[in-house]
């Protein structure tokens, strides 16, 4: 079975004005910006193309996660609360496909109160928040969404990594979930992106697999490093080798990040990197594996 542990129904951009602006001004330009979605979306189309894209990635499951820029980034098309119902709504539209994360900023009156509506009645499968709008994975107003999923046993997913401003990198660097991993060594955490955040920085994920090895309650994640594995596969290759032998392969989870990445390669090229591809050959045999 394939698990696409970090997906997205639209990207960043197409949910956030502000985040378009952002993307075009920051100095490396992740991937090509995707077109906004229509003033009122079709749910059922999106849920429907989204399952369209992992019958032909081969992919059997995907985790649905919503990131609240709110606070930090304005409004969005759909209010934090109403992106959550529309998760829950495709995942149920489904069944067994698509699993919901609820996402919400655990600095709003209601998000612990709502996350457990959410584990109660709505079936959703962890917690995704996004240190970038600035709260730190350590501030004590996150403690009772961890206790929640501790209490559910779920996992909270977090996005590791540098943001482009007004986001703030800071509150996501690896070395600021080794408190709440130590804090709740029976939490379950998740780092998007492995420290690297959408550029291959290679300290970002050293430092990531540095803080994973002393807690045994981290899981790395590896979406977004489609850009490395196309512009360097044998780096790609010799990271996740490292953390590979240093945490072990089960502690080591596939996600895709898409929509975003789509512009980057196609999503079954990138479960092709993990089943026939560059990580499974020696890293000098990768130079020629690339996929458009």
């Amino acid at each position: 079975m394939i698990i696409d542990m970090h997906r997205h129904m639209w990207s960043s951009t197409q949910r956030h004005p502000k985040a378009q602006e952002i993307t075009q001004r920051a100095r490396v330009a992740r991937y090509k910006l995707l077109d906004p979605p229509p003033l009122v979306p079709d749910i059922d189309a999106t849920a429907d193309d989204i399952i369209s894209e992992m019958d032909e990635a081969d992919i059997d499951v995907s985790m649905l996660l919503l990131a609240d820029y709110h606070m930090r980034l304005g409004d969005a098309i759909f209010s934090p609360e109403g992106e959550n119902r529309i998760q829950v709504h495709m995942s149920e539209r489904h069944k067994g496909r698509l699993h919901p994360f609820f996402g919400m900023d655990p600095r709003r009156p209601d998000a612990t109160s709502l996350f457990e509506l959410g584990l109660k009645e709505w079936g959703v499968k962890g917690l995704k928040l996004h240190p970038t709008t600035g709260f730190y994975p350590s501030d004590p107003l996150c403690y009772p969404l961890y206790e929640k999923c501790i209490e559910y046993g779920v996992p909270v997913i977090f996005h590791t990594g540098p943001m482009p401003s007004p986001l703030y990198s800071r509150h996501a660097m690896p070395i600021e979930f080794d408190q709440p991993a130590s804090d709740f060594p029976d939490l379950t955490i998740i780092m998007a992106h492995s420290g690297a955040g959408h550029i291959a920085v290679p300290h970002q994920w050293i430092d990531a697999l540095s803080i994973a090895s002393e807690n045994p309650n981290i899981m790395l994640e590896l979406s977004c490093w489609q850009i490395l594995y196309k512009e360097d596969p044998k780096s790609f290759v010799l990271a996740v080798d490292t953390m590979r032998n240093e945490i072990g392969i089960e502690r080591i989870i596939f996600g895709s990040d898409f929509p975003g990445p789509r512009t980057i390669m196609p999503l079954k090229n990138w479960v092709d990197a993990f089943l026939n591809g560059c990580y499974n050959k020696h890293p000098r045999e990768c130079s020629n594996l690339l996929m458009d």
